[in-house]
């Protein structure tokens, strides 16, 4: 492992020292890729590691060959330690416990390892060459119905490319694949088609919402309905990431399905799920601004209770959230919608400084009521 570790560190520094014996170095560290058996899953990983940072430095050892078969046989390597997952789904993922953060995560490292190797290739080699390649890859993995390992394997891949992707229209032929797997039978692959989406959204920004809105929120939003918390809360993730970047005319539309939604996923939801919900809600507003109105005494209404209820230190979280949604939604509507409940909302937020957050220096409410002064 240490040596794997200082070839990796030799690598960033002398690239040059490896390339004439790099497909050589390649055959010799595959084999510690593909093996399966070690207790320590980092041992598979720094071949890798070592290979791509070899690739970033010096990408002619792998373009010159115009078949792209080192390129070809690497993402193989990759997929198949993304696919070597397990196969069970705890009760735990499913369903986090109260004050669950994405920290405490250490689920499918495999799988993030992958997609940091594919975000990196695609980088350092273009997309022109890498698209093709990767999609061959994904469509053969997805059309896997024996083992939804495989499936999620090619749609955490795909999730990557949109940031190297100049135009939506590269990606049209992927997105009814990724609508429908928001229905499939497994939690696991309906969360991975919730990531790919929120991640094409935030990383293609306004090109990806002009194009697919019209498909992906109704999808989205028939997902909130997800029997699986973890699910509902990463869709609410997805239509967060989707609206950021989303014009004015795009949101409205949707803007009252989605809110009479997130009312109920905040009032019934675990604390994940109602963060993200607070946070979409949020998000629609700041996008819809005056046209929000409508819905703003009632979200009000609704928020500013849980600034005096959910006292526990595991609703901390959600409740810093809570006061930086009213923030961008009172700010969102207009002077005039917010002068009227001015009084109320500062009273609120002065009670939570002055006697909740003097305590503990690291409760996350401190830092939203900073911004929202």
């Amino acid at each position: 492992m240490k040596a794997l570790v200082e070839f990796n560190e030799l690598s960033e520094v002398e690239p040059q020292f490896f390339k004439a014996s790099f497909n050589d170095l390649y055959a010799g560290l595959k084999p510690i890729c593909e093996k399966n058996d070690f207790d320590n899953n980092s041992i598979r990983h720094q071949p890798l590691e070592f290979i791509i940072t070899l690739i970033e430095r010096t990408p002619t050892v792998v373009k010159k060959d115009k078949t792209y078969a080192c390129l070809k046989d690497l993402l193989e390597s990759i997929f198949k330690i993304m696919i070597d997952i397990d196969e069970d789904i705890e009760e735990s993922w499913l369903r986090p416990k109260e004050g669950y953060t994405l920290e405490e995560d250490e689920d499918d490292t495999n799988v993030k390892f992958g997609t940091g190797c594919v975000d990196r290739l695609v980088s350092c080699i273009g997309d022109e060459i890498m698209l093709p390649l990767i999609g061959a890859l994904v469509t053969n993995t997805i059309a896997n119905d024996s083992d939804w390992r495989y499936k999620n394997a090619g749609i955490m891949a795909f999730s990557q490319v949109g940031e190297y992707v100049d135009e939506a229209e590269k990606i049209t032929a992927m997105i009814p694949t990724l609508i429908q797997h928001l229905a499939h039978p497994n939690p696991k692959i309906r969360y991975a088609s919730a990531h790919a989406i929120g991640q094409l959204a935030d990383d293609m920004p306004n090109d990806f919402q002009k194009a697919f809105h019209s498909t992906v929120i109704p999808a989205l939003v028939l997902a909130l309905d997800d029997s699986v918390p973890r699910v509902q809360a990463h869709v609410c993730a997805a239509l967060t990431n989707f609206f950021e970047h989303a014009t004015k005319e795009i949101t409205l539309p949707y803007c009252e399905t989605i809110c009479q939604k997130l009312f109920s996923l905040i009032e019934n939801g675990m604390s994940m799920l109602k963060e993200n919900a607070a946070t979409t809600l949020a998000t629609c507003a700041e996008k819809t601004e005056e046209a929000f109105v409508p819905y703003f005494n009632q979200t009000l209404q609704m928020l500013s209770k849980y600034l005096t209820e959910f006292s526990q230190p595991e609703y901390k979280q959600f409740r810093g959230q809570v006061i930086e949604a009213i923030t961008i939604i009172c700010a969102a509507v207009g002077d005039e919608p917010f002068r009227a409940v001015a009084d109320d909302v500062i009273k609120v937020l002065l009670n939570i400084q002055n006697n909740q957050t003097q305590v503990d220096n690291k409760d996350a409410q401190r830092i939203y009521l900073l911004s929202s002064w």
